[in-house]
């Protein structure tokens, strides 16, 4: 499942900070224990039938992790997100590189123990929010496309809420052109556009970025478009400009496009 482009194994380093402090939020969680999803064996008496069924529920514990703990993964991964946004893998990769934990930080979704039985099922993309210090932007969710439809979907979303949360922030953003109605499922409301402070987007003019997110009829010239391509930024579309018109957005329409047109669904969750 697809959701759209655009860890936490790890404790906060001083358990005296409080939630949603400036400082926790520069610091990766180390040593936090995993919240695991695994498919419950039943237990059977003996020793030996106790070994089986933990190694059963080994091979079956899901986590997400930061790439930058994982560069053995960069390559996997950026397999994985170009076989929805295709680039080349060098450039993906060299993106991929940049996850740290000051942001962004790229989750990858891994079932089963480090080796030659671990399966990579999913990544998201999480970059700060401009004028927002406790929100992150979600984008690059992906799930691969073999695991889709057996509910990881879910556990990436919920597994980059609690690494979110665990930073100390409070709210995640993001975008959609179809999966409004699942983000809804998740506890995601519609919103007003943000802007992320993606590499790309922080180098563009501010009357470009202004242009790349519009509502219908906001421009003079409606058919004029910018020549910069959002699926090449990777980056969500920045908040349009209304000349003080309301502002209507449901679930099945939006007043919202990205730069090729598309209808775009604002949503966020606080967390």
């Amino acid at each position: 499942m697809v959701i759209g482009e655009f860890g936490r194994s790890e404790a906060l380093t001083s358990s005296s900070s409080k939630p949603g402090s400036g400082n926790q939020r520069d610091v990766e969680p180390q040593n936090l224990p995993n919240l695991h999803y695994a498919v419950k064996v039943p237990l059977l008496d003996g020793d030996d039938q106790d070994s089986k069924h933990h190694d059963a529920e080994e091979a079956r514990k899901i986590s997400a992790v930061p790439i930058h703990r994982r560069p053995d993964l960069l390559v996997p991964c950026a397999d994985l997100v170009n076989s929805e946004w295709r680039r080349s893998q060098a450039a993906r990769v060299h993106s991929l590189q940049k996850s740290c934990s000051e942001f962004p930080v790229c989750l990858v979704l891994l079932q089963g123990p480090r080796g030659t039985e671990e399966r990579l099922l999913g990544h998201a993309r999480l970059t700060r929010v401009v004028g927002h210090g406790s929100s992150l932007f979600v984008e690059s969710v992906v799930v691969s496309k073999q695991e889709r439809g057996k509910g990881y979907g879910r556990v990436l979303m919920e597994e980059t809420e609690l690494y979110a949360k665990r930073r100390g922030f409070r709210r995640l953003c993001l975008t959609t052109h179809d999966k409004q109605h699942f983000y809804a499922h998740l506890g995601y409301v519609l919103s007003t556009p943000v802007q992320s402070t993606g590499s790309v987007m922080a180098l563009l003019p501010l009357g470009m970025l202004l242009r790349l997110s519009r509502a219908p009829n906001t421009e003079a010239n409606p058919t004029k478009q910018t020549p910069t391509r959002m699926e090449d930024l990777e980056q969500p579309p920045p908040p349009p400009h209304f000349s003080g018109q309301p502002v209507v957005q449901t679930l099945t329409e939006t007043p919202y496009r990205d730069a090729r047109g598309v209808p775009i669904f604002w949503m966020h969750k606080d967390i």
